[in-house]
């Protein structure tokens, strides 16, 4: 399991994190506190980010250094 930190400035960058995600196989979650939604779903995704005061956590099933490459922008 890869655990990586994520941070969104801008509500844009939600939907291009997630477009991200989709194109790979693998299975993703975003957790915000004791909150955990499907990082491939923009609606979960979006309410956690409107959460400025806790980081969020990216947890993926599989270690994928290219998808790591992608998400590196949005890596808190």
């Amino acid at each position: 399991m890869r655990r990586v930190s994520i941070k969104f400035s801008q509500s844009d960058q939600v939907a291009k994190f997630v477009r991200i995600l989709n194109r790979y196989d693998v299975e993703a979650s975003i957790k915000c506190g004791s909150r955990t939604v499907n990082a491939k779903s923009i609606m979960g995704v979006l309410a956690l980010a409107k959460s400025k005061t806790s980081p969020l956590i990216l947890q993926t099933d599989v270690e994928c250094p290219e998808l790591m490459e992608e998400i590196a922008p949005f890596a808190a």
